[in-house]
């Protein structure tokens, strides 16, 4: 093998070399980009379950307040229909006692 065929096969060599390199680094970047882009959209998603769960939170909270009045209210309804029965009863006495 001349010297020639030598400084040829050793540039070719570089030049393969410096190609296989650049493949791999773009490989390996290629792969870190996408492990980035995983861990954001994790970052995302973990951020967008937060806000839910505290409007979830915010709405339990609601429902919560909501039903209070609910049952506070029936207790009141219940309480002047007690006194509406009881005022009918009273009335039907006095009724029957001036029919008497």
């Amino acid at each position: 093998m001349n010297t020639g065929s030598a400084i040829a096969l050793a540039l070719i060599s570089a030049v393969l070399s410096g190609f296989g390199v650049a493949i791999l680094s773009y490989i390996q970047e290629a792969k870190r980009e996408k492990t980035r882009k995983a861990e954001k959209e994790q970052d995302d998603l973990k951020l967008e379950l937060k806000d839910l769960q505290i409007k979830l939170y915010k709405l339990e909270k609601d429902l919560d307040e909501w039903k209070d009045k609910y049952y506070s209210t029936i207790q009141e309804l219940i309480s002047v229909r007690a006194e509406l029965e009881e005022t009918l009863v009273r009335l039907a006495l006095i009724h029957q006692e001036i029919e008497e």
